[in-house]
């Protein structure tokens, strides 16, 4: 997948988990990266130095976790996050 491509998939996965309430912080950090509950919210911490690739592979392995019926998610990225 072309660099601006990842780019835009990590954008619309961002976008994505934003309307499903679940923030991303991307945080200086030696841990694998994943979700958590804080406060009642649902938060998905990645190391901000990850490469474009593990990030999309986080944010989409966090978001098969949750229900996304309600959300309208273009059949192509919807292809992508069940695939991936």
């Amino acid at each position: 997948m072309a660099k601006s491509h990842k780019k835009q998939l990590l954008t619309d996965l961002e976008d994505i988990a934003s309307k499903a309430n679940i923030k991303i912080r991307y945080e200086k950090t030696d841990a694998r990266g994943g979700m958590c509950i804080h406060k009642g919210k649902s938060i998905i911490i990645i190391d901000k130095n990850a490469t474009e690739d593990y990030k999309i592979k986080v944010i989409i392995d966090n978001l098969r976790r949750v229900n996304l019926s309600e959300i309208y998610i273009n059949p192509k990225i919807r292809d992508i996050i069940d695939n991936y």
